[in-house]
This record gives structure tokens, C-alpha cells and sequence, in this order.
């Protein structure tokens, strides 16, 4: 398998979109036309949802992306906002847009302050419901948010043919690492989920003894029965028997077919260094974690981007999934010939329902900027 440093030496991972004049919603808007495109989504469908994608991006989006990056997000490791994801589901594929709102001034608390702004905008001019969110907020902001650590972050997700749905991410580590155990307990308190964070919970001292750090804690943007609480850890170097162990305490997880991924992804070895996360979903009514993502990083295990579109394609035709979607949209997105580029993949998620064909989602970056930030992977 390839480390990080072999990867940079061979292929271009820094910078490969040229950018510094463009606004972040004319980057958006034509990465967003390239992903349907390569999807095969008509032009007319795509055009319904522009409005929506720009408007979260409003207060904002006017701004050019500049030649550095004066208030660098933990989205990316190279501090840029935003990130694109693609995930299939019983065969649909729903596109994906995850951001950081960028502030007034270049500071942690001014984006955090343009997020919490951002969720009453979706309440008011896009059908989302903050219930929920009024119950927990509180936990997870704070005067003083540290800098390159998730402020409050949101999600626009699109299925062909409806509209949009959103989500908002939170930074349990808020009151520090030791207290994350109670800031998530708590919160699940309060959104009546204690019976169904139960089993985690008990485990939760031992996992944070073996370095499984909870990294976000998210929620739907709904108030309905079919509304999630999710739950990411991110993991050490890692047994990938002890990762599977972790996902499979959602009731609906097959191991059978994860291995057979994670295969795929780390081929023979035995154990991963890269922190792959797990999203441990929660719905009321449900006695422990409904269903397990398993986020396999592809960056730094595969030589160049054509590689890891050659892994993914993999898993799909094991899943029953056509590829040919996917490498369309990987070619569109490509700002250069990807078997010269290695990080604009980024994550491969897994996750199963039932006899069907997993839920499977490819992350893709956007590196902008000449250099990453010290400590992100």
C-alpha cells in the first residue's frame, strides 16, 4: 500500500484546481453542473435545484477563493469549505454538498456565528425544521471555537426529482476531549434518544481508551420518524477486524460484505493508518445504532486518482452497481488526466440496509491551495 509521502512524489496532489478569481459559488455551480452531467441527470432536472444551492451559499458566495486561505476549514486538508459526495442508494445517486459558511471576518467564531445564521435561513426559506436543533445547540457552540476544528456546518443532499434535504454538523470536542463522553450522552438526553445511545455509551470509554475519537455529531434538519441523529468517530491506525467490530454495532450491518470492501480498498493488509471513520446512525424508537457507514480513506492508499476510481468501480460491480455513471462524473470533475493526480478522492462509504445493494458514496476535494495544513489527513 502507498504512504502519503509516496503518493505526493508521484502525483499532483496540491493545487490541482486553479482558482484564485473565481467566486466559491461559480466553483460550486460548475462542479455542480459536471456531476450531473457525468450522472446523466438532465439538464432541466439539474437547473431545478440551482436556486437552492445557491441561495445556502448567499451571505458568502460572491467571494473569490483567493491564492491562500485566510480561515482554513477542517472540511479539507487544505483548509477549502466545501466538498461534493455522490451516493447511491437502492441504485439512485444523490448529490451532495457539505460546507463550512465562511464569516464576516476570517475567524472561527464568525463562521461558526454565519452557521447558526444559515439554520434559521433553511428553517425560513427552505422547509427545514430546527427543532431539534434548538434542543442541543447550546452543547456545541461556545465564545472562544477553536481554530481548523468544525464549527456548525450543513449539508444540502439532492434526489433527482425532489427537493433538496440538510443537514447540520456540530464539534462534540467543544468542551474538550474529556468531556465528549457527556456532551454526546446529553445531547441524545435531550433529542429522547438515551435508550438507543445506550450501547454505544457503554462502550464509549473503552473505545476513547483506544483512540476512537467522536469527530462530528449531526442531524437532519427534519422532524419526522424517519430523521437521524449520526455520530462519527474517526479511528488510529487500526485492526480492520476492530473496525468492523465498531460498525457492527448497528443492527443492520453485514461484516460479510464490508470485509469484502474493505478489501477492495486496503487489499491484504491487515490494519489501516489513515483514520477511517464510522457513522453510527440513531432514529427514535430503535434500540442502539440502526445502520453503520464505514468511511474507507482513499487518500494515501492508492498511487493516483485513477486508482482509486479503479477500486470504487470494484465495489460497485461487486454491489450490482454500474460504474460507468460514476467514471463519467470522476472524468468530468478531473481538472488533469487522473492517473497524474492523486487526492480529489477522497473517502469510499459503505453501508447496508438489507439484501439489496449497499449504500455506497465517493467524497471527492477540491485542492485549491499550494500546500495542506499541517496535521490534517
Amino acid at each position: 500500500m502507498s504512504s502519503c509521502a509516496t503518493v505526493a512524489s508521484i502525483a499532483r496532489r496540491e493545487a490541482l484546481f486553479s482558482t484564485p478569481d473565481t467566486t466559491y459559488i461559480d466553483f460550486v455551480l460548475d462542479k455542480w453542473a459536471k456531476v450531473c452531467a457525468g450522472l446523466g441527470i438532465a439538464e432541466s432536472g439539474a437547473l431545478d435545484v440551482i436556486g437552492d444551492v445557491t441561495s445556502v451559499m448567499s451571505a458568502w458566495g460572491h467571494r473569490a477563493i483567493g491564492e491562500q486561505c485566510d480561515c482554513p476549514s477542517y472540511v479539507s486538508r487544505d483548509g477549502f469549505p466545501l466538498e461534493f459526495s455522490v451516493s447511491w442508494r437502492n441504485r439512485v445517486p444523490e448529490i451532495r454538498i457539505l460546507f463550512e459558511s465562511l464569516g464576516a471576518e476570517p475567524t472561527p467564531a464568525a463562521c461558526q456565528q454565519a452557521g447558526r445564521n444559515l439554520t434559521r435561513e433553511l428553517v425560513t426559506r427552505h422547509g427545514a425544521s430546527a427543532a431539534r436543533y434548538d434542543l442541543v445547540e447550546d452543547l456545541f457552540v461556545t465564545d472562544n471555537p477553536r481554530r481548523y476544528r468544525p464549527t456548525v456546518w450543513h449539508s444540502l443532499a439532492w434526489l433527482p426529482g425532489r427537493r433538496p434535504h440538510y443537514k447540520v454538523y456540530f464539534n462534540p470536542q467543544v468542551r474538550g476531549l474529556a468531556a465528549i463522553g457527556d456532551v454526546v450522552t446529553e445531547a441524545m438526553a435531550r433529542l429522547g434518544l438515551s435508550e438507543a445511545w445506550e450501547p454505544v455509551r457503554e462502550e464509549y470509554e473503552m473505545l476513547a481508551t483506544r483512540g476512537h475519537v467522536i469527530d462530528f455529531f449531526a442531524l437532519d434538519l427534519r422532524d419526522d420518524a424517519s430523521a437521524r441523529v449520526k455520530v462519527y468517530f474517526r479511528h488510529p491506525d487500526i485492526d480492520l477486524d476492530e473496525l468492523d467490530r465498531i460498525a457492527s454495532l448497528a443492527r443492520r450491518h453485514d461484516s460479510v460484505r464490508a470485509r469484502r470492501t474493505y478489501r477492495a480498498i486496503y487489499g491484504d493488509a491487515a490494519t489501516t493508518a489513515n483514520e477511517p471513520m464510522t457513522c453510527l446512525a440513531f432514529r427514535p424508537g430503535i434500540s442502539g445504532p440502526e445502520h453503520a457507514n464505514v468511511y474507507l480513506r482513499l487518500s494515501g492508499n492508492v498511487d493516483s486518482d485513477a486508482e482509486a476510481a479503479r477500486r470504487v468501480a470494484d465495489v460497485m460491480r461487486s454491489e450490482g452497481l454500474d460504474p460507468e455513471p460514476y467514471l463519467e462524473t470522476v472524468s468530468a470533475l478531473a481538472p488533469h488526466p487522473i492517473e497524474s493526480t492523486a487526492g480529489m478522492h477522497e473517502l469510499l462509504s459503505f453501508r447496508t440496509r438489507g439484501s439489496g445493494p449497499a449504500d455506497l458514496g465517493v467524497y471527492f476535494r477540491f485542492s485549491v491551495y499550494e500546500r495542506a495544513l499541517a496535521g490534517h489527513v
